[in-house]
């Protein structure tokens, strides 16, 4: 509207139509501002990934740009603090503007789900558990394993799996029994692991014939002529003759979960997070595995250059068997049994962290509570790629 407009509109007194005009401009700014008041502990990451903006630095110069002078932020936020923030409308144009610029801090999958490429899980790998009972550590457990790949056969990946280096509390397992024990899984070793498209453990099967596992069996009583370990060698050979059972007793491992598990089938919601979902996972052992309901958060780079996807899995017990129940070989997890008070009472947190070029598995760091009548129990786990095959 130019000056004449404005003189023949509200006739010679322009001032009093420009100091309605600049009071309407007001108005209507304060109407249109989003207004947010800074919460304990905020940061800038924290508030932009619950207003689902993809970079924090876009949204300082959102707030420097419409707030007054004495306003103006340079550092992160605090509590209590006045912040601008942008309508839904202005977020989608800014993540637009953000993702041009290759400036987003979330790798976001397409249509929510990350393309896994399952042949290149083959390496070596370091397995670091430990236990504790409260605050003092039980014991820490450590092994490598190896996954060769094979190849692809009537749609499923087919990978050798061994396991070797055993130490406990970072040495050398060599008593009788240790050695016993792993002198009896060497005669079993490789055995094979059949995967599906979607990076499911299938099964499990032995790849030597079975008669040459038991001789090889046989030979290491040589080694061992007392009758514990007559007794412990005669129980292995009565598991290698029953292929149903090598494939629970392999399958049922914190490594082949982490690896396999229903996780890399979940996909994100509208934002960073998965819907809720259910799945099993042998925390404790010689128990069963436990119900948990999971759900998977994309985790923000720290740096844009962030050569890590980072996925965090949490998950809460739901299971309705308490822990004694869990030990027992027939026991089952029933989905119409109510969850009791005695149900085992339990969390688990993990951590993904795959190479961001390939989506390879690089480290998982995962941990368990058991919130028992005395005290908590606990368990950390580990899994380091030590090799990268892929890059040979």
């Amino acid at each position: 509207m130019n000056l004449k407009n404005i003189n023949s509109k509200y006739g010679e007194n322009t001032y009093d139509f420009l100091l309605n005009f600049i009071y309407y401009c007001i108005i209507k700014t304060q109407i249109q501002m989003i207004i947010y008041y800074v919460k304990e502990g905020q940061s800038f990451a924290d508030l932009c990934n619950e207003i689902q903006l993809e970079n924090p630095e876009y949204l300082k110069e959102y707030h420097n740009r419409n707030c007054s002078l004495s306003e103006r932020l340079e550092g992160d936020i605090v509590q209590g603090m006045k912040i601008y923030i942008p309508s839904s409308s202005e977020i989608l144009e800014l993540n637009k503007k953000i993702r041009d610029h290759n400036q987003s801090f979330y790798d976001f999958p397409t249509k929510g789900k990350f393309p896994f490429d399952f042949t290149l899980w083959e390496g070596r790998y370091q397995i670091t558990q430990a236990a504790y009972s409260d605050d003092t550590i039980l014991a820490k457990y450590e092994n490598k394993v190896k996954l060769d790949f094979e190849g692809i056969k009537d749609g499923y990946y087919h990978f050798l799996f061994s396991a070797f280096d055993f130490r406990k509390n970072e040495d050398t397992l060599d008593t009788k029994v240790d050695t016993l024990a792993k002198m009896c899984v060497e005669a079993i070793y490789p055995i094979r692991y059949r995967i599906d498209s979607e990076g499911k453990l299938i099964d499990i099967v032995l790849t030597k014939k079975t008669e040459d596992i038991i001789s090889e069996l046989d030979s290491i009583k040589n080694f061992f002529p007392d009758q514990y370990s007559s007794d412990y060698v005669e129980k292995m050979k009565g598991i290698v003759g029953k292929p149903g059972i090598i494939s629970q007793k392999f399958k049922n491992t914190l490594f082949n979960f982490f690896m396999f598990g229903k996780f890399y089938r979940i996909p994100l919601g509208n934002w960073t997070s998965s819907d809720v979902y259910y799945d099993f996972y042998p925390w404790i052992f010689y128990a069963q595995p436990i119900r948990f309901e999971f759900q998977n958060t994309l985790l923000a780079k720290d740096i844009l250059d962030d050569k890590r996807v980072r996925i965090q899995q949490k998950g809460i017990s739901s299971d309705n068997r308490n822990l004694e129940g869990l030990y027992f070989t027939d026991s089952r997890f029933d989905e119409m049994t109510d969850i009791g008070k005695e149900s085992i009472d339990c969390e688990h947190f993990a951590e993904y962290f795959f190479n961001r070029e390939n989506l390879s598995v690089y480290k998982i760091e995962a941990g368990f509570q058991y919130f028992g009548h005395e005290n908590i129990q606990r368990e950390d786990f580990l899994l380091e790629r030590i090799t990268d095959n892929y890059y040979i």
